[in-house]
């Protein structure tokens, strides 16, 4: 295999994400040195993370909250809804691109997580021709679970149709340039690419291949059913489940789990309490006040790391005039809030401050300057300065899903009210933020998150495209794509630099943290492989006797 381009520090997932939970951080907390100590607000906190463990200790009594499990599968309770549909390359949901992963299969693929590592999977070999076209080898075993054996004629409908070739917009066309294929045999294809493309591997680890004849018949085909490659199959659907079973014809080894099921669960203390009881598997965003209890239990593992996801307080353009107008605004906004504390004294775990407008594990990462340290003080002379106390602000967190939100919300609430402005909290679920953020919403702000690939890319763009941009920064525009498309390393770091600092400066939307993912686990599955890019795979685990 002939590949030289160095893409990043993780693997590819594409997904916007959404937050949750209650208390408030005390305004007084100032940086590293606070503790949960420090104030009656904290004593609040503490109180409540000892109700948390002691509603542990009552987990079987608690787990029938969740359904009795059914067969001898794995269980895998998720905290993100099942919010988009079965349409490849048109959502951004979390919960569907983890999915995805176990239905169909893509060219290449980053176990490892590092970009700059493809491997074979759909693809058994590549090769470059020139700085727009690729090659690509094809497996001549493979079929879709409907039958259809896998040819170059199902890459080239794939990959046309998601990065917009096809005439089809589609959400994962910011991840490409338009791209055609031509087939050269069967099992041999190329990608002509409009200009070199620097994501070219990390773009195809996010599209899913599916069948030519499946891409014709169009979205209602598609929305259906999946009909991929992958090593699971889907066997059945409900708005809170779905359930897969072993694809016994599967190219590659065949997964020991023969059964999974995939449940939604939005309240992490019933997620916690099904684990304990012996009700699930396995469950994911796992509060760090869990986590003693559960790395302290005999039979289950913890698995916790600083997430290759960014949330923010995000802005519609055209939603909030004043914001979009004054920047002095935005910069008081961001200082008022004691993100250091919210970090340290709510979140927890392995998060960390956003010092940047992409995560911390992202190839070229540049901390920003000033690093926005809270300033009650400075935050108030400005809105005084610009005339807008009393400004009204409606926060909206999702219950369920990110750790603390709504503690998250509550503390940001409060910290806004301290500055003069006059700020609500508004909470729902993932699915209902979603709607109101992209439609005829009343939003001013939203605690939401980013998740993507170790690439910029993937982080950065976000930000350049709808609904969280309306196009007219011509700096974001144009450093987006030269980023896709400068191939050389020491140049492309150029880019991602200026456009950091660019966000930083400009601050379109507030950077809070980046997140701590915790997934738990019996120890009688093993092999689970979970990864920053919040990819959890069960394709390799394995239930021991």
């Amino acid at each position: 295999m002939n590949v030289s381009l160095r893409f990043g520090a993780g693997a590819a997932v594409f997904a916007l994400a959404v937050a949750c939970s209650p208390t408030e951080v005390p305004d007084d907390i100032d940086g590293d040195d606070a503790t949960v100590d420090d104030t009656e607000e904290a004593d609040d906190v503490a109180a409540e993370d000892e109700d948390a463990a002691a509603d542990d200790e009552e987990a079987a009594a608690d787990a029938d909250e969740v359904e009795e499990r059914e067969g001898d599968g794995v269980r895998f309770l998720i905290a993100e809804n099942f919010w988009a549909d079965w349409v490849p390359y048109q959502s951004t949901a979390q919960s569907q691109q983890r999915l995805n992963v176990h239905l169909y299969d893509t060219l290449v693929q980053f176990p490892t997580g590092e970009l700059d590592q493809p491997e074979p999977m759909l693809a058994t070999d590549w090769e470059q021709i020139d700085d727009t076209t690729w090659e690509f080898t094809l497996r001549d075993d493979v079929t879709f679970h409907e039958g259809q054996a896998l040819t170059a004629e199902d890459v080239v409908a794939s990959v046309e149709r998601a990065s917009g070739a096809a005439g089809e917009d589609t959400v994962l066309a910011d991840r490409w340039v338009p791209t055609t294929g031509e087939v050269v045999d069967d099992h041999t294809v190329r990608l002509v690419t409009d200009s070199p493309l620097a994501t070219l591997f990390d773009a195809l680890r996010q599209t899913p291949i599916i069948a030519a004849e499946d891409a014709e018949a169009g979205a209602d085909t598609l929305a259906e059913r999946p009909n991929g490659t992958g090593p699971f199959r889907l066997t059945d659907e409900t708005e809170t489940r779905k359930d897969m079973e072993v694809n016994e014809d599967y190219w590659d080894e065949v997964p020991e789990i023969e059964e999974l099921t995939w449940e939604f669960v939005g309240d992490a203390q019933t997620r916690v309490n099904a684990l304990l009881a012996g009700q699930a598997d396995a469950i994911d965003r796992v509060p760090a006040e869990h986590h003693d209890t559960i790395e302290s239990e005999d039979g289950f593992t913890l698995q916790s790391m600083t997430g290759i996801e960014q949330v923010n307080l995000l802005t519609v353009p055209g939603r909030w005039e004043l914001w979009d107008d004054d920047l002095e605004l935005r910069q008081a906004v961001t200082m008022a809030i004691d993100r250091d504390a919210i970090v340290e004294n709510l979140v927890q775990g392995e998060s960390q401050v956003a010092g940047s407008f992409m995560p911390s594990e992202v190839l070229y990462y540049q901390q920003g300057e000033p690093d926005y340290q809270q300033d009650l003080d400075a935050a108030s002379e400005l809105i005084q300065e610009i005339g807008a106390e009393g400004e009204e602000v409606e926060l909206w967190v999702a219950s369920g899903f990110l750790p603390r939100a709504e503690q998250v919300g509550e503390a940001v609430v409060a910290n806004l009210n301290e500055i003069g402005l006059d700020a609500e909290l508004v909470t729902t679920d993932v699915a209902g933020l979603v709607d109101d953020a992209h439609g005829d919403g009343t939003g001013s702000l939203y605690h939401l998150s980013w998740s993507s690939s170790g690439d910029p890319a993937a982080a950065l763009g976000i930000w350049g495209s709808e609904p969280w941009s309306d196009g007219s920064d011509e700096t974001v525009q144009e450093l987006l794509a030269a980023g896709m498309e400068v191939i050389d390393e020491d140049e492309r770091e150029e880019v991602y630099v200026d456009l950091q600092a660019h966000f930083w400066e400009q601050l379109p939307h507030v950077p809070m943290y980046y997140s701590d993912f915790s997934v738990a686990h019996t120890d009688e599955l093993e092999d689970l492989r979970v990864l920053p890019n919040f990819e959890t795979n069960f394709t390799s685990a394995r239930l021991s006797d």
